[in-house]
C-alpha cells in the first residue's frame, strides 16, 4: 500500500477541517494527544505484516520493542526469533513482551526459552502461577495488543499475532485475513510509551492532551487509543463514532459480540441513514463467539445494518471507517473481554487517503463474503438458532 503521504487527489478544505474537528474531539474524549502521521501504511494480512515487520526490524540502529498476545514456537515464530536475534546482535536493545495465556492456545506453544537462548530481553505479560493463588485472578485481564516499535520513529499496529494462522498460504500457513497500520512520525513515540509502560507498570498510561494542538495541525493525524481493564475509552470511541457518522461507518470484526447498549447505537445510526456495514466471520475459530455474535443478527438487520459474512479463512481484523475520513484500526474486539478486561491498543488515523483506502479494501473483501439477508435469516433451522442461545449465555465472558 501507498503511504498516505503519497500523491492523490487533495483533499479538500472542508475535508481538512472535518478530520481536525472530529480528532480534536476524539483526543479529548480518549485522553491522548493526536500528533502527525507523515507516512501510513494499509498492511493487508501476514503477507503484508510480516515483510514489513521483518524490514523495520532489520534496520533498527538502538531500539525494538515488540509486544504480543500470541508469539508461537512454530515456524512463524522462529522466523521472528531469528530477525530479533539478528537484531541484538548488532547491539540493538531488543524488548519482547508477550502474553503466556494467549500464546498457550497456540499450536506450538511458547518461543520464550528460544528468544532467551538467542539473547533477547523477553517478559510473560502477568503469568499466573500454580504456587501463587493471588496470580489466578490475573488470568481474566490479558495483554491482547499487538505492536512494533522500531527506534521510537515507526510503528505497525494492528489485529496480527505471530504465528503460522497469519502466515501466507503459500508459506505453508493459514492465510487468515487481517489488518495493520505502519506509521511514522510523532505518533510512534506513543506506541512507545505505550509499550514502556506496560513493560514497567500495567496500570498507567496517559498522555497529555493540549485541547488546541489538533487545531494547530493538518491531516493525516494519528492517535494512540489505549484500553485497560474498567476504562473503556474504545467503546466511548465506537459510540462517538456511531453517532457522528454522517454517511458511513464500515466494521471489520472477528469477535463481536454486543451488549445492548453497544447494539443500540449501531442501530440508531442506521436509522437515522447511514449506511452501517459489518464484515464478520462465516466460520469462526472459536464456535461458542460465533453462536454469540449469531444471536444479535435479527435486531441489527432489522434497525438496517448490513451483515457480510467473510467465505474464507477466519477473518481476524478489527477495523472501522467513519465518513471515508476517520480509521481505527488495532488489537480491541467489540466484545466483553477487549471492551472492559483486556488491555488493547489501537490507532485512529484523521485522513482521507487512509480512509478510502480502507473503504476500497472493504469492497474488495465484501466480494468475498456472503451478505445476511432479514427474510432467509428469519428461515434458518431451528437448530442453529438454539446454538445462538446457547452461546449467548456466554456473551458476557466472551
Amino acid at each position: 500500500m501507498e503511504p498516505e503521504s503519497s500523491p492523490n487527489p487533495a483533499p479538500s478544505a472542508d475535508d481538512h477541517k472535518h478530520a481536525i474537528e472530529s480528532i480534536a474531539h476524539l483526543s479529548r474524549l480518549v485522553g491522548t494527544p493526536a500528533r502527525p502521521a507523515p507516512e501510513v501504511r494499509i498492511l493487508r494480512d501476514g503477507e503484508d505484516a510480516f515483510p514489513a515487520m521483518f524490514e523495520a526490524i532489520a534496520a533498527a540502529r538502538s531500539e525494538v520493542l515488540f509486544e504480543n498476545f500470541i508469539f508461537a514456537g512454530d515456524a512463524t515464530g522462529r522466523r521472528f526469533s531469528d530477525v530479533l536475534a539478528a537484531a541484538a546482535r548488532r547491539g540493538v536493545g531488543v524488548r519482547v513482551l508477550f502474553d503466556p495465556i494467549g500464546t498457550m492456545m497456540v499450536k506450538g506453544g511458547s518461543i520464550l526459552r528460544t528468544l532467551t537462548r538467542l539473547g533477547v530481553d523477553v517478559r510473560a505479560f502477568s503469568p499466573p502461577s500454580l504456587w501463587n493463588p493471588r496470580s489466578w485472578g490475573r488470568i481474566r485481564h490479558r495483554d491482547h495488543r499487538k505492536t512494533l516499535t522500531v527506534d521510537g520513529e515507526v510503528s505497525i499496529v494492528g489485529g496480527l499475532c505471530i504465528s503460522d494462522s497469519w502466515a501466507p498460504t503459500q508459506q505453508g500457513g493459514a492465510g487468515w485475513r487481517d489488518t495493520a497500520l505502519l506509521v511514522r512520525g510523532p505518533v510512534a513515540t506513543d506506541v512507545k510509551r505505550a509499550f514502556e509502560a506496560m513493560w514497567a507498570h500495567p496500570t498507567r498510561f496517559e498522555l497529555p492532551v493540549d485541547p488546541a494542538q489538533s487545531g494547530r495541525l493538518s491531516p493525516p493525524l494519528a492517535l494512540v487509543v489505549a484500553d485497560r481493564p474498567g476504562v473503556q475509552h474504545v467503546a466511548a470511541l465506537y459510540a462517538s463514532m456511531a453517532d457522528h457518522a454522517q454517511r458511513s461507518l464500515e466494521i471489520t470484526h472477528a469477535y463481536l459480540v454486543l451488549q445492548k447498549s453497544a447494539q443500540a447505537i449501531f442501530c440508531a445510526a442506521a436509522q437515522r441513514g447511514v449506511s452501517v456495514r459489518m464484515l464478520l466471520p462465516g466460520r469462526n475459530n472459536h464456535p461458542v463467539v460465533g453462536a454469540a455474535t449469531r444471536h444479535g443478527y435479527e435486531s441489527l438487520l432489522r434497525a438496517g445494518v448490513e451483515i457480510w459474512e467473510w467465505n474464507g479463512a477466519m477473518i481476524h481484523a478489527k477495523t472501522a471507517v467513519m465518513d471515508g475520513k476517520l480509521t481505527l484500526v488495532g488489537s480491541s474486539n467489540l466484545d466483553p473481554l477487549s471492551m472492559h478486561r483486556n488491555y488493547e491498543l489501537n490507532l485512529l488515523v484523521a485522513g482521507a487517503v487512509t480512509g478510502e483506502r480502507m473503504q476500497d479494501m472493504f469492497e474488495r473483501d465484501l466480494q468475498s463474503a456472503t451478505r445476511i439477508e432479514l427474510p432467509s435469516w428469519r428461515r434458518r433451522p431451528g437448530w442453529q438458532r438454539l446454538a445462538e442461545s446457547a452461546g449467548a449465555l456466554f456473551s458476557s465472558s466472551l
